[in-house]
């Protein structure tokens, strides 16, 4: 296009087959048949492909307004996608192309991102449309300036977007955001189209010969004001390239000095000479600036520039000279000159169709469940997940390891065994045995110090990468601060804007050297009773041999009948245990196959407005009643472990009873070998015992660490989170003052090359008197010639 106005480029994507995409999230996801839908893919991909398809403006007539409403229309199906399906349900590709040539492919699976590289698009598209419309009538230039106001709105709506989204400390979209998107590079886009907004106004009112000359003055001041704020954000970009900045620069500096020469036209009909030749300087000084950055710009932008200089630089000379050699006014410096103040015509204007919601009849995947329900329904099974444990796994673990360590305590089977057996190996033990060479033995647990052990590294190293993101910010920060000094430096250090995570990291420091003492005294446990494993893992034979024979003891009738009636209950207490891991087994099967879903969605439909409200927001509080209502399947279940609690007291209360009676039977007939072979079958037993604990210990452990893992990762996001904003931060105030400076900078530099000799501006001017040729001064000598 043949123009002294820039446009963006559209950005480019690769074609998709979305349909596709989003036909294997509901079959996957959703129990609805993806067949059902058939239409709205065949029709959401045909749709995504043709806005990957379009092209930058041409001339021919009538693309421009199809590609807009392409856009739009994808734009509302991304809508109710958002209601729909979880953002994170497809990977779009795009290419960034503001820089030198297409970059990418950048990934994002993201729905919101995608909306906003569509959004960016349709700022792309009335940018080029209102590049295309005539200005060489009042409603081209009309429409030109329509259409580069709604070219900002986009930006705008994005920037205010990326805003939210940065302020939001949960959102993990933070690191996700394109380099495209960054707030420096969608604000220089903003601010750039409406300057080229406002230069369409100031071109239709120089068009306009009746216009007056403050008011094209003010016009201008503004338009180079827009031009000026563009180039700020533009030069800190990574992506807007030299032949745009020197572009903004010369257009700033062009309308700057425009502006000055109205002024100066304004000053010398007031007959003020000598401001009609500061505003004169002004404007040399700053079209001689602008012809400075004249490489890579436009001819056409450098035509306009050219010829504003030469009118400026013949009228600076005529107006110098008049006033040199006629008027004599003093010329005031820039400082000194009334400031011009600009003037706005133009804004961002936010295109309606952002706001607007999918018509109802219109709606694509209308009869979809919506996501959210999925999302309800899975914590909802989370819940009921955390509650069977809570509730049954956990007491019912409790119970046994309780009833375990009575029965140690009480030396139990082990004294009873060792008078009924005194060769042969007990039941108990030869059981244990097996549960040991199930489980894997001292190798299972060897390799379950060994996983504990990565867990614990990687936990390590998550508070390590928390540290690094924390320090890292305090450096930079510390740099910047004796950079810029404590003065200008005025954001909260690090300690202070970062006091609620450094908190958290000091936090899971401590969790960790707490896990770390636990897993130590776990260890010191196994090795304790690792010779035992050994033995129990050896089999029959190495049992026979560690367990010492004792002496065959003829028992009176009364302590049969004791031991008879201990051997009954210490049978009543296995069956308990093997009543518990039936019950669990049943349990675990009847919470599988009840699955809430279905219940949701059931009541979902039946009272739709209940559930959700008119602006599409879903009220999750009222899903509640129908958990509750479905949690009520484990009401029975609750009073089996009430039962079982009181059996298990029962049981040892008589237990402990017959026991006593035992220990005082048995003093009389005790001896050595018997004594040791107790000994050393109740060793086992407390290693069996501990066997249990350190197993339920590596359990604990290995959950403790994954937890940690996972609210580990989320707080090394919010660090990451923390230092992008930070970084964002800085490199605002870096620009917000560096910015001041070069303004302070560029005063100075102005007020040295529009200073006067001294003669006219610091010493009072002295009129010469007037004399009358042939009269005698009296105050003269006498003189002959």
């Amino acid at each position: 296009m043949n123009t002294n106005l820039l446009f963006i480029p559209l950005k480019q994507s690769s074609v998709l087959d979305l349909g596709d995409e989003l036909r294997q999230v509901i079959t996957n996801n959703y129990f609805q048949p993806a067949s059902s839908f058939n239409s709205d893919l065949i029709y959401i991909t045909q749709l995504r492909n043709q806005v990957a398809q379009i092209k930058n403006v041409n001339d021919e007539l009538g693309k421009t307004s199809q590609d807009d409403s392409i856009l739009l229309e994808y734009l509302q199906v991304l809508n109710a996608l958002q209601n729909k399906f979880s953002d994170d349900c497809v990977e779009f590709a795009w290419f960034d192309t503001l820089a030198y040539g297409p970059q990418g492919p950048y990934r994002y699976r993201s729905l919101k991102i995608e909306k906003l590289n569509v959004i960016y698009q349709i700022g792309t598209l009335y940018s080029q449309i209102a590049i295309s419309e005539s200005r060489h009538t009042d409603i081209g230039l009309k429409r030109a300036c329509h259409y580069f106001q709604l070219s900002a709105g986009c930006f705008m709506f994005i920037n205010n977007f990326l805003i939210e989204t940065i302020k939001n400390k949960n959102d993990p979209l933070v690191l996700s955001i394109p380099l495209s998107m960054q707030s420096s590079t969608i604000q220089c886009l903003e601010y750039l189209m409406l300057a080229q907004a406002q230069e369409t106004i100031w071109q239709k009112a120089i068009n306009n010969n009746s216009m007056k000359d403050s008011v094209v003055a003010r016009l201008s001041i503004q338009t180079s004001e827009y031009y000026s704020k563009a180039l700020d954000f533009g030069n800190s970009s990574d992506l807007i390239k030299l032949e745009w900045i020197n572009h903004m620069k010369v257009k700033k500096l062009h309308f700057l000095a425009a502006a000055h020469l109205r002024s100066s036209t304004i000053a010398a009909d007031s007959f003020q000479y000598g401001e009609q030749v500061a505003h004169l300087r002004v404007a040399s000084q700053a079209v001689d600036q602008a012809l400075k950055s004249k490489k890579y710009v436009n001819s056409l932008v450098l035509e306009d520039l050219q010829g504003l200089a030469d009118v400026i630089k013949v009228r600076l000379r005529t107006a110098e000279k008049d006033n040199d050699l006629v008027y004599l006014k003093i010329v005031p410096q820039e400082k000194e000159l009334k400031t011009i103040i600009g003037v706005s015509m133009v804004k961002s204007i936010i295109p309606e169709a952002f706001e607007q919601k999918p018509e109802s009849n219109t709606e694509i995947f209308k009869e979809l469940l919506p996501y959210v329900i999925i999302h309800v329904a899975q914590a909802m099974r989370e819940r009921q997940d955390e509650y069977v444990q809570t509730k049954f796994h956990t007491p019912i673990s409790s119970l046994n390891n309780m009833l375990v360590k009575f029965l140690i305590d009480r030396d139990l089977p082990s004294s009873i065994d060792s008078i009924q057996q005194p060769e042969n190996i007990p039941d108990s033990v030869i059981h244990h045995s097996q549960e040991i060479l199930k489980t894997g033995g001292v190798d299972f647990i060897d390799k379950a110090f060994k996983e504990l052990d990565k867990l614990k590294l990687e936990c390590n190293h998550l508070l390590q990468e928390c540290e690094t993101r924390i320090d890292l910010d305090r450096s930079e920060d510390d740099m910047l601060r004796r950079k810029q000094g404590s003065t200008r430096w005025t954001r909260k250090s690090t300690d202070d804007a970062a006091q609620e995570l450094i908190k958290k990291v000091d936090k899971m420091k401590q969790y960790l050297l707490q896990a770390n003492n636990g897993d130590g005294f776990v260890l010191k446990k196994f090795y304790d009773i690792k010779p035992a494993l050994d033995v129990y893992s050896s089999g029959y034979k190495a049992l026979s041999q560690y367990i010492p024979n004792s002496q065959y003891i003829e028992l009176p009738e009364q302590l049969s009948i004791v031991i008879s009636d201990l051997r009954s209950c210490l049978a009543r207490a296995n069956t308990l245990e093997s009543e518990r891991k039936e019950f669990l087994q049943t349990l675990e099967i009847r919470s599988r196959d009840n699955s809430i879903l279905p219940k949701l969605i059931t009541e979902y439909n039946s009272n739709r407005s209940k559930y959700q409200t008119e602006n599409g927001e879903f009220n999750f509080n009222a899903f509640e009643s129908v958990y509750e209502k479905h949690m009520k399947l484990f009401d029975s279940d609750i009073k089996y472990i009430a039962r079982t609690r009181d059996s298990q007291m029962t049981l040892e209360h008589e237990i402990d009873s017959i026991n006593q009676k035992f220990v005082q039977e048995f003093k009389s007939l005790q001896n050595s070998s018997n004594e040791k072979r107790q000994q050393v079958l109740q060793y086992l037993e407390t290693a069996y015992e501990k066997f249990l604990e350190i197993i339920n210990n590596l359990t604990e452990g290995s959950k403790f660490y994954t937890d940690f893992i996972e609210k580990g990762s989320a707080v090394l996001q919010e660090c990451e989170e923390y230092l992008y904003r930070r970084r964002v931060e800085s490199r605002d105030l870096e620009l917000a003052i560096s910015n001041s400076f070069q303004q302070q900078q560029q005063v100075q530099e102005q007020n040295e090359q529009l200073s006067v000799p001294r003669n006219y501006s610091n010493d009072k001017l002295i009129s010469p008197k007037t004399s009358k040729p042939g009269l005698w001064n009296p105050n003269s000598d006498i003189q002959f010639s």
